[in-house]
């Protein structure tokens, strides 16, 4: 009787765990998440997705999916959904009522609502830069020759958001990010000083250095519109700055450091025309300043040109 007692329970708990084991099996091996049908599929408000690059892993009541292209999910509801706290199916049922298969044949698939637009407006650039004396040039006039230099800019928007405009591919894209400029003078003992009206410069003939340089650091809000078509992107728009910080740093050739702290009559609000151009995760850049550095009348009138690579997140 005791060996029969133990059967039973084995019995009991193996015809138990078979759904359960059943339904994970199905929600790992569920192509049709992956190929994002819109008829045999239930979206949850309970799914976590995590994003590296164009590539997303996705955490739901079906199990975990694993997405090449992190558009193919959208994670938005239907208004009636959101207010009655549950989703459905995006089909609609037919006249009769239910939400049976059996009902839905023969019905026309609801479109879906995209209310978010997988950007790829977060990211991090590194290229160059150049002064000129006009925008959208790479030159400086005689008079501005003293500010010849190598630059290099650093750049990158910690987040953004996007809102589509034509489903998921066309969206408006606003990030906030921040940027570092620096330029070192080909004169190297070159000195820049904030005099009472206007920017000074002068060649220090005292004392022989081996760099002079300028650094700027802005914060910077992005807005731009985006396309995207096979797996290429495309964004072009516009970029605000604030300068938050600015020095000059003179370094002799005993190694002794010399740092000033001051804006040098720069701008504080500035803006720059951007654009950029990629695939998947990596990009180019370039961007073209519509406001001059310096304040008008106390310093050179001259733009920044900057071009280099981008990677997304």
């Amino acid at each position: 009787m005791k060996t029969l007692s133990i059967l039973s329970m084995v019995c009991v708990a193996t015809m138990s765990a078979t759904p359960l084991f059943a339904e994970s099996f199905d929600a790992f091996e569920d192509s049709n998440f992956a190929a994002d049908t819109v008829n045999t599929r239930t979206e949850t408000e309970s799914a976590k997705s995590y994003h590296f690059g164009r590539r997303e892993v996705i955490f739901d009541d079906n199990g975990i999916h694993f997405l090449k292209d992190r558009n193919n999910f959208d994670s938005s509801f239907d208004d009636d959904d959101q207010r009655n706290g549950y989703s459905k199916p995006y089909y609609e049922n037919n006249s009769n009522g239910g939400s049976s298969q059996e009902n839905n044949q023969g019905s026309k698939p609801k479109p879906k609502k995209y209310r978010y637009f997988g950007s790829n407006l977060t990211s991090f650039d590194i290229g160059v830069a150049q002064f000129a004396s006009q925008t959208m040039s790479l030159t400086l006039n005689d008079n501005d020759n003293y500010l010849d230099h190598r630059g290099i800019q650093l750049s990158g928007c910690f987040s953004a958001a996007g809102l589509p405009i034509i489903d998921r591919h066309l969206g408006l894209c606003v990030g906030v990010g921040g940027k570092i400029d620096s330029y070192t003078f080909s004169n190297k003992n070159l000195v820049l000083e904030k005099g009472n009206t206007h920017l000074i410069h002068e060649t220090d003939t005292v004392i022989a250095h081996k760099k002079s340089k300028l650094t700027n650091t802005y914060l910077t809000i992005p807005v731009v519109v985006e396309a995207h078509a096979k797996g290429a992107w495309l964004m072009v728009g516009v970029e605000g700055n604030l300068l938050a910080w600015s020095n000059t740093k003179m370094k002799t050739s005993s190694g002794e450091k010399n740092r000033t702290h001051s804006n040098f009559y720069q701008n504080l609000l500035s803006y720059n025309l951007v654009a950029k151009v990629g695939a998947d995760c990596i990009g180019a850049f370039v961007r073209a300043s519509m406001s001059p550095m310096f304040q008008d009348g106390k310093g050179p009138e001259v733009y920044l040109f900057s071009a280099g690579i981008s990677l997304t997140f």
